[in-house]
């Protein structure tokens, strides 16, 4: 394999694990903005489950009211 070849190879793994790392990040919007509570193992009866929006490990985002 030429050296560029395996350069661009490692800055696209490098690039992948990045980006692994800040899925939470990626999104245009956080449990914040959507006046959400980050819950740890599960959301109140109440509560709708919008995934760890911007939560951290192990945190679910429950929403009481969309809109």
């Amino acid at each position: 394999m030429k050296p560029q070849s395996i350069l661009v190879l490692l800055v696209l793994a490098i690039l992948a694990l990045n980006c692994k790392e800040n899925e939470a990040v990626s999104f245009p919007w956080s449990c914040a903005s959507l006046s959400g509570v980050c819950r740890q193992g599960v959301c109140l009866p109440s509560e709708l489950y919008f995934g760890p929006l911007g939560c951290g490990k192990g945190f679910l985002c429950c929403v009481s009211h969309f809109l």
